[in-house]
């Protein structure tokens, strides 16, 4: 079946309603889509063009009658011209559309384009573009017939591959082309499919198709030869000649034949046709795969059962013939735990296809203990076996029934205290439920929990067991925790026993806790269980038990941030480092990225501090740590400080945490020079004094070299002069040098500067000494 068939029958609904107006015989063309870009020639035209060139040819067609949609493969001599690609701006098929085949196959030559309107038809008589395609000319000494490919069935031209629909196949004609200088006689060889895949023990089929290109004779058809082994396949032509007519076609049937043992490999079939110098081949592959394994299913309904004591109920087993299964199933029947009776008939037969049912049958006495119980049918056949389970619930009628809080998705209550679990910031939603219950026509029922966990935030009454509901209470106190709904079917009464929902309850989570509970409150009086605030009526009060839940909650998941250490001492031109490490809590599992407030914190310049932290983000598994390092560079310029900050922020989709580092820039290491006394008075003739101390600051350890000088600078000035030029000023340590002062009669009197330099590498410090000559006495 062509494609175009396949996708038509699924989505065309609209033709069938759209009256046809007439039906045509329209004609299907190949045109130079520079002459004729819209519309058939009068005669087959002949297209050219240079060698390298590309060429683009018209499939056109006119006077049909309405379509939506076709299926149209051309083909010409692929050693002559080359397809390209296949285009459809202007097709009488528009948007919207769907595309099935767009395909152009440079080896066999064949372009083939298939498209479907969507919900429309083109009323007839339709005439204009189909789709256009373009070659590539090739270097050849012959021409060749651009021709609708052959060997095709149930289309609108007998044997030829042009369908045209509306969704029905339209009866159309044909005409072809040519293209360049004389036609050299040739042929073609194609397969149709060229690929398949074939059952183990069966035979698969490819049609052989020959088209003639001016050809007329016979070709004689040929096989690569079948692997030699016990079980491998083979595979054969039929006609092993066919005898082709100028521009004619012929077909032959490669057969490629298995058996049940059959490897399961891609086998490569070549048939090569040949006549006289002429040769062409086409290549087939088959993939031989094993038979699905013949089976069966089994099935129930229903699949839960609800019984009172002493009676008993039926469900309808159903066995499914699968993948050809034929035989006798063999049934079996085991209750757990043990209490009802089961049985079923011991076998049942099934033949290929085909679906037999019978019937699981329950029994219980006045006995049987009430409670849940398993029956599993087991069906067997040969080494296949599958079972199918039924639960089974045997009732006491006369006993209370249950008013639980119980899982949303159930409308019955669980057979022990549900356990309920959630994430804080996430919401719970609970039911409260009845279950066996004798008829009823009310409630009213109140339900706490503790709000610093769990904030009741709604209730809602929709599924109800009642009918024609009339609600007398509802409150929902999300600070106390305390939910309470009260209401009646107006007019009605259920069927005992009743099983099925109350109401809903929705909490928000607003705390962790290891364990809380869910319950009804005590207090009431009057009601269905002691001074449980539960009542039912019909509309008497009617006796309940009760089943309540527990609660947990784990905080969401998240990550914690620290640095080590939280604080340091940088010194000044220095770099210092802190440890910033992410931890995991409560299962985060992520990508955390790292950034850090804008730096510097210190007027700048010329005391610059910057930072930065490396990686930029780091990757956790659940209860993981990583790290990264946090560096903060001091500038060698400036003085100390201290109290300055870097905030390192980490950030994960909405959760964002930071952690702080403090630190103190130290200045950098350096020494003071003072003097004592700063000011000397020397009489002409007597010498005087000052103690240089020279103190190591900021750890400073190294050489200092003194130097003085005095102003004026006169001939008759006082003489001064050091009692050490060189000081190793360890860290912490004050040196003392002493500047002595010598003078004579003559020395004139006045006032004088003594500067003395303190220098170290680029450190240099000064001090100034005033030293006065007065005259002798």
């Amino acid at each position: 079946m062509p494609l175009i068939f396949l996708v038509l029958s699924i989505v065309l609904v609209l033709p069938s309603i759209v009256p046809r107006a007439r039906a045509a015989t329209g004609l299907v063309c190949i045109a130079d889509q520079s002459v004729n870009p819209a519309s058939c020639p009068a005669i087959p035209p002949n297209l050219s063009g240079p060698v390298g060139s590309v060429v683009t040819v018209a499939v056109n067609i006119q006077g049909s009658d309405s379509l939506n949609g076709f299926d149209v493969s051309v083909q010409v001599n692929p050693s002559v011209l080359q397809p390209l690609n296949i285009v459809f701006n202007n097709s009488v098929i528009h948007s919207p559309d769907l595309v099935a085949v767009q395909s152009a196959n440079s080896t066999t030559g064949i372009a083939r384009f298939a498209i479907v309107a969507l919900g429309y038809v083109v009323p007839g008589p339709v005439t204009g573009n189909l789709f256009d395609i373009h070659y590539q000319v090739l270097p050849s000494s012959s021409g060749t017939a651009i021709v609708f490919q052959a060997g095709c069935s149930g289309m609108s031209v007998s044997n030829i591959c042009v369908t045209v629909t509306n969704p029905n196949t339209d009866s159309e004609s044909v005409q072809t082309a040519t293209f360049g200088g004389a036609i050299v006689p040739d042929f073609s060889v194609a397969t149709n499919p060229s690929s398949q895949n074939v059952q183990q023990g069966s035979t698969g089929t490819s049609m052989i198709v020959l088209t003639s290109f001016g050809f007329v004779g016979t070709v004689n058809l040929s096989t690569s030869p079948p692997p030699l082994c016990p079980s491998c396949p083979t595979w054969g032509v039929s006609p092993n000649s066919v005898t082709l007519t100028s521009g004619g076609t012929g077909q032959a049937t490669l057969s490629f034949v298995t058996i049940l043992g059959t490897p399961t490999l891609t086998f490569v079939v070549n048939v090569t046709g040949t006549s006289g110098s002429l040769s062409h081949h086409t290549v087939a592959s088959f993939t031989v795969f094993k038979p699905p394994t013949p089976d069966f299913t089994i099935s129930a309904s229903p699949l839960a059962l609800q019984i009172n004591q002493g009676a008993g109920a039926k469900s309808t087993v159903t066995l499914t013939s699968v993948n050809g299964f034929v035989g006798t199933v063999n049934l079996s029947t085991t209750v757990f735990p043990s209490g009802p009776n089961a049985s079923i008939p011991p076998n049942i037969m099934l033949g290929s296809g085909d679906s037999n049912s019978t019937v699981l049958t329950i029994t219980t006495t006045s006995t049987t203990t009430p409670g849940f119980y398993n029956a599993t049918v087991t069906g067997t056949s040969g080494s296949l076996t599958h079972s199918v389970v039924v639960s089974v619930q045997v009732i006491n009628p006369t006993a209370p029934g249950i008013v639980c809080i119980a899982p949303d998705f159930l409308v019955s209550c669980p057979a022990t205290p549900a356990m309920f679990t959630g994430t804080v910031g996430g919401q719970l939603v609970v039911a409260v439920n009845v279950q066996n219950s004798a008829a009823l026509n009310g409630f009213d029922i109140q339900v706490l929990t503790n709000p610093s966990i769990l904030k009741p935030a709604s209730d809602d009454l929709r599924g109800t067991v009642l009918q024609n509901l009339f609600v007398a209470q509802n409150t929902v106190n999300s600070t106390t925790g305390l939910v309470r709904v009260a209401a009646v079917g107006l007019g009605f009464i259920t069927t005992a026993p009743t099983t099925g929902r109350f109401f809903n309850i929705t909490y928000d989570i607003v705390g962790s806790t290891p364990g809380t509970f869910i319950l009804f409150p005590i207090g009431c009086t009057g009601t269905s269980n002691d001074n449980t605030c539960v009542t039912v009526t019909s509309p008497t009060v009617i006796p309940e038990n009760i089943l309540e839940a527990n609660f947990t909650s784990a905080a969401p998941p998240d990550f914690t941030m620290s640095a080590n250490p939280s604080s340091l001492a940088i010194q000044a031109g220095t770099t210092g480092t802190s440890i910033i490490s992410i931890t995991s809590i409560n299962g985060f599992a992520g990508t955390v990225s790292l950034s850090t407030n804008t730096g510097p914190l210190i007027i700048c310049p010329p005391a610059c501090s910057t930072w930065s932290v490396s990686p930029t983000s780091v990757t956790l598994t659940p209860g993981g740590t990583a790290t990264a390092i946090l560096t903060i560079k001091v500038s060698s310029f400036g003085g100390g400080g201290s109290g300055f900050t870097v905030i390192v922020f980490g950030t994960s989709g909405s959760l964002s945490h930071s952690v702080s580092v403090v630190f103190t820039v130290i200045p950098p290491p350096t020494f003071s020079i003072t003097a004592n006394p700063s000011s000397v008075a020397v009489r002409q003739g007597q010498t005087g004094s000052s103690a240089l101390n020279v103190t190591s600051l900021n750890g400073f350890n190294g050489t200092v070299t003194l130097s003085m000088s005095i102003q004026p600078l006169i001939k008759k000035g006082p003489a001064i002069s050091l009692s050490t030029t060189t000081i190793n000023l360890a860290s912490g340590v004050t040196a003392t040098v002493t500047l002595g002062i010598a003078t004579n009669g003559a020395t004139q009197l006045g006032t004088y500067t003594v500067t003395v330099t303190a220098t170290s590498g680029s450190l240099v410090q000064t001090v100034t000494v005033t030293v006065t000559i007065i005259a002798r006495r």
